[in-house]
């Protein structure tokens, strides 16, 4: 896993999660920043799915069947 841009910063963890770094890394050649960056991936898409649900049970989305919600400019259609 390559990016562009790196930001580096120091955690410290528990032994236990600290100890299942180590063997995912001796399994799978990850490296640390690898896995965690994983993690953390796999935590925001988490939240982002709460909150989506959190939004639907709100009421508060728009009708897309009906176009509601939806602005159509001139010589436009909806797609149905």
């Amino acid at each position: 896993m390559t990016y562009d841009t790196t930001q580096r910063i120091t955690a410290s963890l528990p032994p236990n999660l600290a100890t299942f770094i180590d063997a995912y890394q001796q399994r799978t050649g990850a490296s640390k920043s690898e896995i965690i960056a994983l993690g953390l991936r796999a935590l925001q898409e988490q939240l982002l799915a709460e909150e989506y649900a959190e939004y639907a049970r709100s009421g508060e989305f728009v009708d897309l069947e009906n176009g509601e919600g939806l602005e159509v400019g001139e010589g436009e259609k909806l797609c149905r």
